[in-house]
């Protein structure tokens, strides 16, 4: 009975509410408790907003490392694209060089080369490149840089590689050659005049006779045969020169064809500096390679030329 009282009391209170909310009878009362409550709606609402704002924080970080992630992706994409046409550029490049040489050298059959590996530690100058005895090569067989200057020859090979030792390598040993620097010719000695007979005497004061002896005269650049030896503290060292030679900076440096291990007029390098070694009978010069060899990335073998391999008699 009870329950039943009560039931009926909210539905006469639920019933008088709406008449008088809609006869406006009750809107003071709601203003005056908007304005009671609104402070504290103001104080929640600003203590929450720190709360809102680290939520909405989390968030855009979260958006953000995602972006951050996809433009380093396409940075990372864009870069390999790069790094690809760079590569492509390059190879042209060495392959047009490349062609250059064999159009200078008609006659040889030149193999390009790709450098796979070097080992220049220790007391050896040594790379590797990607054609072997299956590419039809053979050991000695003489490998020149993509600009026809001479690099090494194969000393160890391989089936689908081999090992070209360089010329700054210690062991390695060539047969050069180089113009030394044009001497003027020997002046002869006056001849003195000798009076005779019936021959008038110049007068005191009187200009001489013109000289009958010729002018100097420039003689031409013999080519002064040497060894290039290789060597870790200079390079190349051009050994056995005569100490009557006059060689200068920037001599160019050429190999000989003694010994049929190389063929004549390949370019070795520029010489660099002269060392005088007082009553000895040769001179020690100093060779600049012409090829950068610690930048090698093509080269080109020179398989139609085999050495001669001679022996003494």
């Amino acid at each position: 009975m009870r329950l039943v009282w009560w039931l009926a009391t909210i539905v006469a209170i639920s019933i008088v509410s709406i008449v008088l909310s809609e006869q406006g009878t009750i809107d003071p009362i709601r203003n005056l408790s908007l304005t009671a409550t609104s402070p504290i709606q103001g104080g929640l609402r600003d203590i929450a907003s720190p709360v809102d704002d680290i939520f909405a924080g989390i968030t855009d970080r979260g958006s953000l490392a995602e972006e951050n992630d996809r433009l380093k992706a396409q940075v990372e994409q864009l870069q390999a694209q790069l790094a690809q046409q760079q590569g492509a550029q390059q190879r042209i490049e060495e392959l047009e060089d490349a062609v250059g040489v064999k159009q200078s050298r008609p006659d040889d059959t030149l193999e390009a080369a790709n450098v796979i590996a070097e080992d220049t530690a220790g007391s050896k100058r040594f790379i590797a490149i990607d054609l072997g005895e299956h590419d039809g090569l053979d050991e000695g067989m003489i490998v020149v840089s993509r600009n026809g200057s001479l690099i090494g020859t194969i000393a160890q090979l391989y089936g689908d590689f081999a090992w070209v030792r360089l010329i700054t390598d210690p062991d390695s040993t060539v047969n050069a050659q180089v113009a030394g620097t044009p001497t003027m010719g020997a002046q002869p000695a006056a001849t003195p005049q000798v009076a005779t007979p019936g021959t008038p005497t110049p007068l005191a004061g009187a200009s001489p006779p013109p000289s009958t002896t010729p002018a100097p005269v420039p003689t031409e650049s013999a080519l002064v045969r040497a060894v290039a030896r290789g060597d870790l503290r200079r390079e190349i060292l051009l050994d056995l020169i005569p100490s009557a030679t006059a060689l200068a900076r920037g001599d160019i440096v050429v190999t000989s064809g003694l010994g049929g291990n190389y063929p004549r007029g390949l370019l070795v390098g520029s010489i660099e500096d002269v060392e005088v070694r007082p009553q000895a009978p040769f001179k020690v010069a100093t060779v600049a390679p012409a090829a950068d060899l610690s930048g090698l990335d093509t080269v080109l073998v020179l398989t139609s030329f085999i050495p001669a391999r001679l022996t003494s008699p």
